[in-house]
């Protein structure tokens, strides 16, 4: 191999070098952008579930607050149904007395 031959050569294999260096620099670039693509994929699925675990744990609530509101209501109507027999009662406890004491006078 001639002197000419050997530079020439080199100049290839340096040419080689520049171009696999330019290609790897290439793939690296290309890898960070897919990669920061599936991370901003994730991070949007994450708030995506997050948001509807959300609602679905204030949905879960509502059903709750409103189903213990109704048995609240519930029972309400009947303490004022039992203080309304008892006050009856004692009404009529009372004029029952009434008359006694009017008619043993």
């Amino acid at each position: 191999m001639s002197g000419i031959d050997a530079v020439k050569k080199i100049v290839e294999t340096e040419g080689q070098a520049r171009k696999t260096v330019e290609d790897a620099k290439a793939r690296a670039e290309q890898i960070i952008s897919q990669a920061h693509n599936e991370a901003e994929m994730l991070r949007q699925e994450a708030v995506s579930s997050a948001q509807k675990q959300r609602e679905e744990i204030l949905q879960q609530a509502r059903e709750r607050a409103e189903a213990e509101a109704r048995q609240s209501d519930a029972e309400t109507q009947q303490l004022l149904l039992n203080y309304r027999k008892l006050a009856e009662a004692r009404k009529n406890d009372a004029a029952d007395k009434g008359v006694e004491l009017i008619l043993n006078a």
